[in-house]
Formats: structure tokens, sequence, C-alpha cells
């Protein structure tokens, strides 16, 4: 039976029932057990307890579980800990332990998590980070396609080190061999083994056409045995890359695309909803055209963006619509010009570079995609300060079932 108070640093920590909070455990130290009840989970997906004043983090843990915890890490305020025995199983929980089994669980957390608490709970983090970042209260929205909460990852990045090839493990360099993940699509995985049984151990990216026969493959280092098995192969040399073009937006090899080209349907779909309508178009962050590509013919369309293969291949399909470059390209257009549409699908960083002058843009819509909601609601806290932008929709959307990211779409007017 665990005892309550301080102990030595293998010691079990408790709080009973009706008692009054315990002491600022001092003797908490890495290593440490402790009993919590989870409440929540936060960004990033770990499970919330709290305990005499501390918040703590439970890799794997999910609402309404009783855990015994292992401390990783001890801040002044939060305790970071990794999950060691779920006493009780929440409501949320899937009996299933996939995730236990998976590699891939530095991303793969929530395979477990039942539906439709994922849903909620995703919705729940972006309205958290709104408020609590940005200062901002959004009805958010919500979108997912059920029939492909499995299956639907086509492009993933693996990693080796000469000996394996898999997975890192969840905050760290450790490289677990890669097991059958429950969101890979066949391809993917197919792909993979062969990768395996050719010898292949060096960090690589594969992507896969889910309606085609086309692979890309990029490589650490080349191999002939690769190229053997697979046509659409490429280094960090290579000054062309290989694609093929999915809904009608080529695909670049080792070039930035939705991690799932099933899931990125339900995602343009929704961006063309905020677009309707526009005679002009800025895409910033713009890719290979993704959002923008399929405008070129009916709007003036000019995207931007630093990765020259994906605007090479953009330019095939629109010449003079795309133009390759950073930050101070992306400033001068918004100061200079006037659009209908401004639309940037930033990296997780967000648009820090940029929000200060998106403020003063001449526009009359702001669409803005991320997939990271703290930073999101950063930049958003910063556009409804100038006063002449207002927040008219958000929209989650699930581009990845079974993990802790959501996508989110923002849609911004002025009067």
């Amino acid at each position: 039976m665990p005892r309550t108070g301080a102990n030595p640093a293998r010691g079990i920590f408790f709080q009973p029932p009706g008692t009054k909070e315990m002491a600022q455990l001092t003797d908490l130290t890495t290593d440490s057990l402790v009993e919590l009840q989870i409440d929540s989970v936060a960004h990033g997906g770990d499970g919330v307890g709290r305990l005499s004043g501390l918040v703590f983090f439970v890799t794997g843990a999910f609402p309404g579980d009783r855990v015994r915890a292992r401390v990783t890490h001890k801040g002044r305020r939060a305790v970071w800990c990794s999950l060691e025995e779920i006493m009780e199983s929440g409501p949320c929980r899937a009996l299933t332990g996939i995730s236990d089994t998976l590699a891939c669980a530095s991303s793969c957390l929530w395979h477990d998590f039942l539906y439709p608490a994922q849903a909620e709970w995703k919705c729940r983090i972006v309205e958290d980070n709104l408020k609590r970042i940005g200062g901002l209260s959004a009805e958010i929205k919500w979108l997912e396609d059920p029939q492909l909460r499995t299956g639907y990852r086509t492009r993933a990045v693996f990693h080796g080190d000469g000996k394996v090839l898999g997975c890192y493990a969840r905050r760290t360099r450790e490289i677990k061999t890669a097991m059958p993940c429950p969101s890979n699509h066949q391809r993917l995985l197919h792909a993979f083994q062969s990768l395996q049984s050719a010898g292949i151990y060096g960090d690589v990216q594969i992507t896969v056409n889910p309606e085609g026969d086309e692979v890309l493959v990029h490589l650490q280092k080349d191999s002939p045995e690769a190229r053997l098995r697979f046509p659409l192969v490429n280094t960090g040399d290579d000054k062309k890359r290989h694609h093929f073009v999915f809904d009608g937006v080529p695909v670049v090899n080792s070039s930035f695309s939705q991690a799932s080209l099933l899931l990125n349907r339900i995602l343009r779909k929704k961006v063309d909803t905020c677009i309707a309508g526009a005679g002009s178009l800025l895409d910033l962050y713009c890719g290979s055209g993704n959002f923008s590509l399929h405008y070129c013919d009916s709007a003036k369309v000019l995207g931007v963006d630093s990765n020259v293969h994906a605007i090479r291949a953009a330019q095939k399909h629109a010449p003079g619509s795309y133009e390759c470059g950073t930050e101070t390209l992306m400033k001068k257009l918004i100061q200079e010009s006037v659009w209908d549409v401004i639309l940037l699908d930033p990296p997780r960083t967000g648009a820090q570079q940029l929000i200060h002058c998106l403020k003063e843009a001449r526009a009359k819509r702001i669409v803005y995609i991320s997939c990271d909601p703290a930073t999101l609601a950063r930049d958003l806290k910063i556009l409804s300060s100038s006063m002449r932008w207002h927040l008219k929709e958000v929209t989650a959307i699930d581009m990845f079932p079974g993990t802790p990211h959501v996508e989110t779409v923002t849609l911004l007017e002025t009067d």
C-alpha cells in the first residue's frame, strides 16, 4: 500500500481523498513514483494530473485514467512522467494496448484513445490555446473522415543508425525497429519493408501514391539496390527531384506534402470554402501549389515558397504563377500589392516573421492553416490586436487520427 508524503527517490507519492494538499513534494525526484488521477490532456498529447500544486504530464495517459507514473523530469511547477501502470482505465481508453507496441509512439500516442473523445479533446486543445495564449474565444468546428481513422498515412520519415531502420522513441534519439502502425497505408508499409530487406539503414523518407503505383524514396546515402527496387529514388545531391501528380497537384520527392494525400482532400475542400469567389490569391509557403494550383485558370495567383524543387514542379503546371523566395519576398508582396485573399500554411513554428506585416495587409481575407495550435494562437493574437482583422471561423481537421496532432484552418476578415 503506497504511503502518504515524502519518500526516498524511488518512493511512491499519492494524495488520499479528503486530505489537505500535501507539502510541495520537495523529495520528489527523477525516478520517483506517483499515483495520479488524469483529468485532461495537454497540447502535445500527454495526460494531465494535479497534485499538491504541481501539474503532472504523463505520456500515454488519458482523461479518467488512474495511473502510477514515474518521474522523468521536474520543473518548478510541472513534472513530466512516463506511464508505469494503468491502475484503473478511464472511459476514453480502448483496452487494446496498440500504442504500447508501436515503435512510432513518438507521435502515435492516441491509437488507444477512443472516438468521439479523441475528437472532443483535439477541439478543446485548439480552443484552450486560442484562449490562453491568444486571448481569443471561438467556436471550434470539426471535420474528419471516419473511414480514414487508420491506413491513411502516405508519407513518413524513418531513421537509421547503420544497423537498424525504424522510428525515434518519444523525446529521444533511440531508434526502434518500426512495427506495423495502424496509421500507415499498406503501400507505405510494403515500401518500408522492402527497404529493410535491401539493407537500407540510413535516414529515408517515403511517399506513396495511394491510388497509383508511384513510390518516392529519398535516401540519406545512395543505394543501387534501392534504385533497382524503386525507380523514383533521389538523394540530397540530386539537382532534380522525381514527383508524381495526385489530385492535380505535383507531389515532389522530399518536399513537404501532407502526411496523408487522402485526408488532404478534406483540408483542400475546407480551404476552398474560405477562398471562394476570390479574384486574386497570394499563397505563402505554397509548396507545389496544394491549395492554389487549381485556381490558376480562373484567378490571379501568386505562390511563394523557399523550396526550389516544389516551385519548379508548380511552375511546370502554371508558368508565371509561382516564385521561389523567402519571407523577404513574401513581405514585399504583402506590402506592395492588393489581394482578395492571402493564404498561408507556415511550418510548425508559425509565421512570426510575417505576422506584423500581415496586420497591415491590403486584403479582404486571410486564411491561416496551421498544424500547431500554440503558434497559431500566438500569431492570431498579433493579427487581432490591429482591430482590422476579425476571427470569423476556426475549423479543426483530423489529419492525424491516432495522434495528438490536429490541423486548423482559420478565416479572418476585415470590416
